[in-house]
């Protein structure tokens, strides 16, 4: 896979809540932590994924921003 991102986390799917628009995957990395990605259904039909999946969360961004109370 050769993409422009660097930020490339290799996790596996842990869950899939499938609905008719978008999907919501959620992937276990190291350390027991996870993380979540919204996509379209089709993406997540086209890609079969499926739980236990072996995938990489793919993250690029412009800018990171911080909240507080």
């Amino acid at each position: 896979m050769k993409i422009s991102a660097r930020n490339q986390i290799a996790g596996t799917v842990k869950m899939i809540k499938k609905g008719p628009v978008s999907t919501e995957v959620v992937i276990t990395i190291a350390g027991g932590n996870e993380i979540v990605s919204s996509i379209t259904t089709h993406s997540a039909e086209t890609m079969n994924l499926r739980e236990g999946s072996k995938v990489y969360a793919v993250m690029k961004a412009s800018e990171v921003m911080v909240g507080i109370d």
